[in-house]
């Protein structure tokens, strides 16, 4: 009896996995593709996009450290800057971006880091970090967000990039709302990223 109950939970968990691991494809232009899943009992949705950029992986990383010149590509940034730098491959920063109304414009304190393994693939991790400066008056600050760059090399001096993130924008504001600019913003940003890594 025991052994059929383990065997029930595997097969539950199995399939639970299987659900939140099942990507939707939403938008697929210009060799931009975005994808979105549920998680769980999540009420907002985890992005993710592939592309391939005609360039090298550092030039990616350069584009991404350079932080003040994020409002000209990531959607919807009215200004960011750096807060502190711990070393060449990592940063802390500060971004707020606008929200339209009546939502209030969202700010966040992020740490980005860059990481190699031995076969020349890189991860850049770009994460909250809530309490790294003090709350903003008028602003709400984002409590959670997590994006994951997997970069890998590819013939020609170009690169494969698959993207992940997940975000809880704090506050009041409706999940559709939430869930819609999740697949418009992505996308955005990515056409204007790879112009910008391409330059």
């Amino acid at each position: 009896m025991k052994k059929i109950g383990v065997s029930v939970l595997l097969l539950i968990s199995q399939i639970i996995c299987y659900a939140q691991e099942k990507w939707t494809l939403r938008k697929d232009e210009n060799g931009i593709a975005v994808y979105s899943r549920m998680l769980g009992s999540e009420k907002y949705k985890e992005i993710r996009v592939v592309c391939e950029f005609d360039a090298p992986a550092e030039k990616l990383v350069k584009v991404l450290q350079n932080v003040k010149d994020h409002k000209n590509w990531v959607y919807k940034t009215i200004r960011s800057y750096q807060i502190s730098r711990k070393n060449k491959d990592t940063l802390y920063y500060y971004s707020e971006i606008a929200l339209p109304w009546p939502a209030s414009n969202r700010d966040a304190t992020v740490q980005l880091a860059v990481a190699t393994d031995s076969l020349g693939t890189f991860t850049i991790t770009v994460k909250s970090m809530p309490n790294l400066t003090p709350a903003k008056p008028n602003l709400v600050r984002v409590p959670y967000s997590v994006g994951t760059y997997k970069v890998n090399s590819l013939p020609g001096n170009r690169i494969r990039v698959d993207y992940t993130l997940s975000v809880d924008p704090g506050g009041s504001i409706p999940a559709w709302l939430v869930n819609y600019t999740a697949t418009v913003a992505p996308y955005y940003t990515f056409v204007k990223l790879k112009a910008l890594v391409e330059k």
